[in-house]
């Protein structure tokens, strides 16, 4: 560990330790070129890592620092420099002065839900501008939320952040159980729907004293996570613990959007939201109450922003999403799987078929529909939210440590558009083999359906098999167009 003098990269002399956290240690430096004061962060290289391993760490961390480092917003803590010295990753910042969010929440307790929400405004610009950069933050929480002298708050750390469409941290290292989406600990690609349920996770705790997921053991927090609803924020009031409870929503298609997320807060602390909301004057005031009453309404099942349009929006053909578990039977399944499945709705909106029997085989299917939002309604939602997920699927291609991802394809023959990748997940004692999955999304008109075939213990030699997946889903089509 450096001492107090050491000087790193002939410039920058550490002078003390900040703080240290799963993902590094943060020392007080002097920029010896610039003479000025930085943060230094020293990059945690995850323990029993290969040789190539660790540099496949190295490259991956010191590329994401220099992608985070283009990113400006007076909510982000600058990345100004990343250096490898001894294998060693380090990121250069912006020093910050003032206090981190869970240290005001431990000298102070439970804070007032209008500064919780002006809080979660800033932070909300800073991840804006990271998922507009394609960039996922993936370790918002209270600590890594600074709070200067007057009160403004900044994001700091994204020494972890990655790009989307990922399938969430690969080395183990990042972020903090009670504030990872369900997703990330599921290990299923994340998106900005993920940072936004962390920062929902942030503002209960801040609001609340306490987190949503507050447990004894690390273990029984992300189990907690996976398989519990928070309690209802009583402190934050009706209309943010509202939100928070949207924000916090299981399945990632429930959460609130960033821009209905922004109208809310706006609304909560006084300020004009960004967008059609903040021009619309006067005559539409009243659109705001609409607004958090309808997060109130519809709580941690979903929430959608009321339209600000004239008009009706259209809903859709489906006004609900179907029981997953009716989309396919049980003797359809055990023909694709080849064996008797046992049946479980394992969440809301996602049914699993589990062959037990070695090679063990899942059968996963999922609906969710899209509602009207602004001036779209549920179709165009759905289509926009069908091209964004493609996007970030076809952005994860190739491969990073033990995780491969192949491209994005197209499936005929199911809903209106569909599309299909595979992925190869090796296992950590064998480079011979592992886990294989192919994912195929497809869309009709508000609806979106996701079917995953997962097995297990699959030779890399083998082709990859789509079929039971593309066989799922066809039927799975034909049900819904009945």
């Amino acid at each position: 560990m450096p001492g107090d003098l050491y000087l790193l990269a002939g410039r920058y002399r550490l002078i003390e330790r900040l703080g240290q956290g799963g993902a590094g240690t943060v020392w007080r430096a002097i920029d010896e070129v610039l003479d000025r004061q930085v943060a230094v962060k020293q990059v945690r290289v995850p323990e029993g890592l290969s040789p190539h391993g660790r540099a496949e760490f190295t490259d991956r961390a010191i590329h994401e620092a220099r992608s985070a480092g283009r990113l400006r917003d007076p909510a982000i803590v600058l990345v100004h420099d990343v250096v490898l010295e001894s294998g060693q990753p380090w990121i250069i910042m912006d020093i910050v002065s003032g206090r981190s969010l869970d240290k005001v929440i431990k000298e102070q307790g439970a804070l007032p839900p209008a500064f919780v929400a002006a809080v979660g405004l800033r932070v909300l610009s800073a991840l804006e501008v990271a998922h507009a950069h394609g960039m996922l933050h993936q370790d918002v929480k209270p600590a890594n939320i600074l709070l200067d002298a007057d009160g403004s708050a900044m994001l700091t750390d994204f020494g972890i952040a990655a790009p989307m469409g990922g399938q969430g941290d690969r080395f183990g290292s990042a972020g903090s159980p009670g504030y990872m989406a369900p997703e990330r600990l599921n290990e299923q690609p994340s998106g900005p729907s993920s940072d936004l349920w962390s920062l929902g996770a942030s503002l209960y705790t801040a609001v609340q004293g306490r987190g949503p997921f507050e447990r004894a053991l690390p273990a029984a927090v992300a189990a907690a996570v996976l398989l519990h609803e928070p309690p209802f924020p009583a402190n934050a009031g009706r209309d943010l613990g509202g939100l928070l409870m949207a924000m916090l929503a299981k399945d990632p298609a429930a959460r609130p959007t960033t821009p209905q997320v922004r109208a809310a807060l706006s609304a909560l602390t006084g300020a004009a939201p960004r967008g059609s909301l903040a021009r619309s004057g006067g005559r539409r005031r009243w659109l705001l109450p609409a607004v958090l009453a309808a997060v109130v309404a519809l709580g941690a099942g979903g929430w959608y922003a009321v339209s600000v349009a004239g008009g009706q929006q259209e809903i859709g053909k489906f006004a609900s999403a179907p029981n997953p578990c009716k989309l396919l039977t049980d003797a359809q399944a055990a023909q694709i799987m080849k064996g008797v499945p046992e049946r479980s709705l394992t969440r809301p909106g996602e049914c699993q078929w589990l062959v037990r029997e070695r090679p063990a085989r899942r059968l996963v299917v999922r609906a969710w529909t899209e509602k009207p939002d602004g001036d779209l309604g549920g179709p165009q939602v759905a289509i926009r939210r069908f091209t964004s997920e493609k996007a970030s699927r076809d952005a994860a291609k190739g491969t990073v440590m033990r995780q491969s991802y192949g491209g994005v394809s197209e499936v005929t023959g199911v809903g209106e558009v569909a599309i299909l990748q595979n992925g190869f997940l090796r296992h950590t004692n064998s480079n011979k083999s592992g886990n294989s999955d192919s994912t195929l999304l497809f869309r009709t008109s508000n609806l979106l359906g996701e079917v995953i075939w997962h097995r297990e213990d699959v030779s890399v030699e083998s082709p990859q098999d789509k079929g039971p997946a593309i066989d799922a889903a066809r039927l799975i089509s034909a049900e819904l167009s009945k």
